[in-house]
């Protein structure tokens, strides 16, 4: 274990290149986190701030922090402090974090520091910083992104992605175990059972180093040690921290019963300010006066930064609409009026600006071809990746191979290997290290083989794809596209057919997108590829190939939230997406013999979705069947009804009806045919609703 000062503050190694007055601001910074972090546990003890997370212990980290240079990036979970007093943030923005205070002017400005905001699902950070290195890289600039975890996190698969992936990359990556021996209550030797952590970085590929976490001085030179190497193209560097929390894991964790006094004790006599003091001492660098009257300084500045976050007026509720897309859903600035309204608030509507308006559809001219929707999409994907050189495209197999589907084939011998991405078989890494891509201004096409295996990535979607933005109020964006082959008719086996869009419609900040033909795939997915909003576009793999419609050439952007009426009717409106929509048109044409007229309308996007074209449809047919091949139980279409029933009750002449899956799995090979959404199954719901 590298150690420089011993527990008494004798050198025991060999000193770092700091001069005296980088040495005395290490003291200052770590004098500074030990009294924020007192300080905010008493404005916790008094009721005036929710839980905090206790640092007192590991203060070594900001030797760690001081190694990063400026243009470096520092990815933290939460018991940073001092890392992010390190990098030059005012105790006014960190203290305001835990106070709860909305970042309004900017307190966290995450591009002028380098250092993102808190994360609390432990680990799903990882991938995160392996993917920022990977397109800083790509842009050539010279970054090295650390990214800081407890010894809990190397428990958890988002460990495993990051680091599999940053090791196969090569990418300049530095990870920062800060092993505190206890993960909430669960101590390390249940945790793993290997020797150290730092020797997990050997079946990655690269460095491991376990340095003693009590000492800032080791803290900085491993870590320097670690960014020149990143930087230099030597790859990541895998550094535990071995120290010690002396507090609780949080202020609602009480009196930890997982360690005895003498154990605290003992770690207490190794105090990294107790430590660094002592050496200043022994270098008549420091004295006692001296830090009596820097006490009082920091002291005096924490009640004045606490009295001035204290003063802010609250939070508006307009607040959390504004920052989640680039311009907020029509629908979404109704929900915020409404609430308004039943609060008997003051109204403060968005601005005009701020509204996402859907445009009319496009007329592309020009030269056409008969594309099915994998040429189609194959085509819309070439020309997109040849004007945007931000554009990147990750998964399994999609690059010499081409996907699974064939939908990237050519393009990797076309833009290259840094651009089309074969990864390793992991969703969540996949996921992930798009995620800190589109954070350093690329635009990651990130695919899934089949919709179906999403699930592990789940939380990447949702915690960090659809939340990046909102959490950083704009200045850091995920524009990430997530493509996801879809749907039946492959005669295959589990998890390959499931239908998840539900999942995602109830995820804030995705758009989600579900072409039903070549036409509309190209223009969805050309607006998707140039969206400032993240989307899930998902791709029905019956319909990739043998339906063909001649299309455009040229590019054409389908808008987002705007639905197209497949064949007009008056006697029922019948709502799809995706295959049923076809399936739906068929019902319609077959039923003509019966005499009825059925109006068909294909979503084509879910969210946002065009609730004025269904309901001008239902005023005039007074009937709705609304078709999916997802559960009945709160699928997408649930939402449909529900929104004609608020909105359009009195245009209906009968109940609604719904023809959907079972709420069963989707079944695999012989079962799959009970799981279609067939014209005739449409049909039969069709007459339901003409029933009444």
């Amino acid at each position: 274990m590298r150690q420089i000062l011993d527990p008494a503050g004798e050198l025991v190694g060999p000193a770092p290149d700091l001069d005296d007055k980088k040495l005395v601001e290490m003291f200052r910074l770590l004098l500074t986190t030990r009294m924020a972090d007192e300080k905010l546990l008493n404005l916790q003890r008094q009721g005036r701030m929710p839980a905090y997370y206790q640092v007192s212990g590991q203060e070594a980290h900001v030797g760690a922090a001081l190694a990063l240079r400026e243009s470096d990036w520092l990815f933290t979970a939460y018991r940073e402090l001092g890392m992010w007093l390190a990098r030059g943030m005012s105790p006014l923005a960190t203290v305001g974090l835990w106070m709860g205070v909305p970042d309004d002017d900017d307190l966290w400005d995450v591009n002028r520091y380098r250092v993102t905001r808190l994360n609390a699902t432990i680990g799903t950070h990882l991938p995160h910083a392996v993917g920022f290195g990977y397109a800083e890289r790509l842009q050539e600039r010279d970054t090295v992104a650390m990214v800081v975890f407890g010894d809990g996190a190397t428990s958890e698969s988002d460990f495993h992605a990051a680091m599999n992936f940053a090791g196969v990359w090569k990418t300049p990556t530095v990870f920062l175990c800060q092993n505190n021996q206890v993960a909430q209550s669960t101590t390390i030797d249940k945790q793993t059972a290997a020797a150290t952590l730092a020797a997990k970085a050997d079946g990655y590929g690269f460095c491991g180093e376990r340095v003693d976490g009590m000492d800032p001085l080791a803290m900085y030179q491993a870590a320097r040690e670690a960014v020149e190497r990143a930087a230099s193209g030597g790859g990541p560097t895998l550094i535990e921290m071995l120290t010690y929390r002396f507090a609780p894991h949080s202020t609602y964790d009480g009196t930890p019963v997982y360690r005895t006094t003498d154990e605290e004790s003992q770690w207490r006599q190794r105090d990294p300010i107790a430590r660094v003091r002592a050496f200043l001492v022994n270098k008549g660098l420091w004295e006692t006066s001296q830090e009596d009257e820097m006490r009082a300084g920091i002291s005096a500045d924490l009640e004045a930064f606490v009295d001035q976050l204290e003063a802010r007026p609250p939070v508006s509720r307009h607040y959390s609409p504004r920052q989640l897309f680039a311009r907020a859903p029509a629908s979404l600035a109704e929900q915020l009026h409404r609430e308004q309204q039943d609060a008997r608030e003051a109204p403060a509507a968005l601005a005009p600006d701020e509204i996402w308006t859907v445009a009319e559809d496009p007329s592309p001219t020009g030269e056409t071809r008969r594309l099915d929707m994998t040429e189609a999409l194959k085509l819309t994907l070439h020309a997109a990746f040849e004007r945007d050189p931000s554009l990147v495209t990750l998964g399994e197999d999609v690059g010499v191979e081409g996907g699974v589907f064939r939908i990237t084939e050519g393009m990797h011998e076309r833009f290259g290997a840094d651009r089309v991405i074969d990864t390793p078989l992991c969703e969540t890494g996949i996921m992930g290290t798009a995620v800190g891509m589109a954070m350093a201004g690329l635009r990651p096409v990130a695919e899934i083989e089949f919709a179906g295996f999403v699930y592990p990535a789940f939380d990447q979607l949702i915690g960090h794809v659809a939340r990046i933005r909102w959490r950083y109020r704009g200045h850091l964006t995920a524009p990430v596209v997530a493509r996801l082959p879809v749907g039946t008719n492959l005669d295959n086996h589990e998890f390959h057919t499931d239908s998840p869009e539900s999942l995602f419609t109830h995820a804030p900040g995705l758009v989600v997108v579900y072409p039903s033909n070549p036409y509309d795939a190209k223009g969805l997915m050309e607006s998707a590829l140039a969206s400032d909003d993240p989307v899930v576009f998902l791709e029905p793999i019956s319909l990739y190939r043998g339906l063909k419609q001649d299309v455009p050439v040229e590019p054409y952007r389908i808008p987002f939230g705007r639905a197209r009426v497949l064949r007009e009717g008056t006697d029922v409106t019948v709502v799809s997406w995706g295959p049923p929509a076809r399936q739906a048109l068929a019902a319609a044409e077959n039923m003509v013999a019966e005499g009825v007229s059925a109006e068909v309308i294909d979503l084509r996007t879910l969210y946002p979705w065009d609730r004025e074209t269904v309901l001008d449809s239902v005023e005039r047919t007074g009937r709705l069947v609304v078709a999916h091949e997802a559960q009945l139980t709160s699928g997408f279409g649930a939402e449909v009804l529900a929104a004609i029933s608020e909105q359009g009750l009195y245009s209906l002449e009968a109940p609604p009806v719904r023809v959907a899956h079972m709420d069963v799995y989707w079944g695999p090979t012989q079962l799959e045919r009970y799981s279609m959404i067939t014209a005739e199954r449409i049909a039969a719901g069709v007459r339901r609703a003409l029933a009444g």
